[in-house]
């Protein structure tokens, strides 16, 4: 069974034929999830009366014969704000999906159906091509000489068998760190799909890495990333990023649960951070600097003038190696104030302290421009992009609202439609360095 819930949405007993049992393993799983996550314990689902409400994360939670699946909360079908999460999470992360990966994946797959699809896909086409291997070291006795003759052995131990040789030779083998990372993955993902077109692959992918040990902590395992197996990072990425999400019981191993879930606010602030760092890389002269922190917002009085507590903004975009622009994301929706008669004077509910949070980055960066970046939606405004242009009282720093699109539908040109929204909202058009 299947339950699609929004962020702030509520999960009851008894809709959707969820049973109390059922909300209890859920919200175990929910607290561990969210020590995980470094949040607290209800942010994940806050228990009301005979159910939850979902926080602000999005992802899965998945328990015996049921997935909860929670999306963000955009303007758009529950189809499309599936693949403009999963592009979130690829320009986030780092993943490297390609568009035609996102839109021959079916309809009616949930967000972890098609994780799974992508990866397992990925991970087929590479291990046709041949599974990475490396040289294991192997210590025998055998009755032909193979490799090299271990003399010590040989004189201590098999004195009395003359009929073998102690060998110690060098053997080609598939049972590497990495490929059992794979197959530890491979294993899970098969006990929590679905699909019948996923399983159909993840047992494709079981049968080939047969050959491959089994390990009993694949996170654990000395994975060594270089040249000779560049073809598998991001695979690898993938496979830690479904095993960390695993719950086993510590009795048995059997399954608790299983949990793949993001903070929306550290997702949308990474997404944003490494969308301008695609659009600004192309760029002589600039450079995009994430959650910076060396600045400071107060400094002792002493002769050293030491600095003390650090600020953090999360972009710092700096031209010619001084500071351009400070943006700060908030994954939060906006909201017209209706009570105000001048809309240019609308604080669209923002909250007080996130100004004040740009006038210390003012002080401290002295940029030539601040920037506070929201979601964008239907209801605060007609289209995209900055909205509102105020400046900080007795100085010369505008600052900037400004919203993004996430929910863009044209799917084969999001990662163009980010950049070019991003490169309007930094006015990048009407400066040079």
């Amino acid at each position: 069974m299947k339950i699609t819930r929004r962020e702030w949405e509520y999960l009851n007993e008894g809709e959707d034929n969820l049973q109390s049992e059922q909300i209890d393993q859920l919200h175990s799983l929910a607290i561990r999830s969210a020590r995980r996550l470094r949040l607290p314990e209800y942010s994940v689902l806050s228990r009301v009366i005979k159910g939850f409400r979902v926080g602000q994360v999005v992802g899965i939670l998945a328990i015996p014969g049921l997935t909860v699946e929670i999306l963000p909360k955009i303007d758009d079908d529950d189809n499309s704000t599936r693949k403009a999460l999963v592009r979130m999470l690829n320009l986030a992360y780092g993943l490297r999906i390609a568009d035609g990966e996102i839109t021959t994946v079916d309809k009616h797959f949930d967000l972890l159906e098609i994780l799974i699809q992508i990866f397992a896909n990925r991970l087929l086409v590479a291990v046709r091509r041949g599974l990475p291997r490396r040289y294991l070291t192997h210590r025998d006795d055998l009755r032909l000489l193979r490799g090299k003759l271990d003399v010590t052995r040989q004189v201590t131990r098999l004195t009395v068998r003359p009929d073998l040789v102690a060998c110690c030779y060098d053997e080609l083998s598939p049972d590497t760190p990495l490929n059992r990372v794979f197959k530890a993955a491979v294993v899970r993902l098969s006990g929590i799909s679905r699909s019948l077109v996923n399983i159909r692959t993840l047992n494709e992918l079981k049968v080939r890495l047969d050959s491959v040990g089994n390990s009993s902590n694949p996170l654990g395992e000395k994975v060594r990333l270089g040249r000779t197996n560049n073809s598998y990072h991001e695979l690898y990425r993938w496979a830690c990023l479904f095993l960390k999400g695993d719950y086993q019981s510590t009795s048995d191993g059997s399954m608790r649960g299983f949990a793949l879930l993001f903070a929306m606010n550290d997702l949308f602030e990474s997404f944003i951070g490494n969308s301008l760092k695609r659009v600004f890389s192309e760029i002589p002269g600039y450079s995009v600097l994430l959650q910076h922190s060396k600045k400071t917002v107060t400094a002792l009085r002493n002769e050293n003038c030491q600095g003390i507590f650090n600020l953090k903004p999360d972009v710092v975009i700096e031209r010619n190696d001084q500071p351009y622009i400070v943006l700060d994301t908030k994954w939060k929706d906006l909201k017209p104030d209706k009570s105000e008669k001048d809309s240019n004077s609308n604080k669209l509910s923002i909250k007080e302290s996130d100004i004040y949070q740009m006038i210390a980055y003012a002080h401290a960066y002295q940029p030539s421009r601040l920037i506070l970046l929201y979601p964008w939606h239907k209801q605060i405004a007609s289209e995209a992009g900055i909205i509102h242009r105020w400046e900080i009282s007795k100085t010369n720093y505008p600052l900037n609202i400004a919203t993004v699109d996430i929910g863009y539908s044209e799917q084969d040109h999001y990662s163009k439609h980010i950049g070019n929204a991003l490169k309007e909202i930094t006015a990048l058009s009407d400066d040079s360095p």
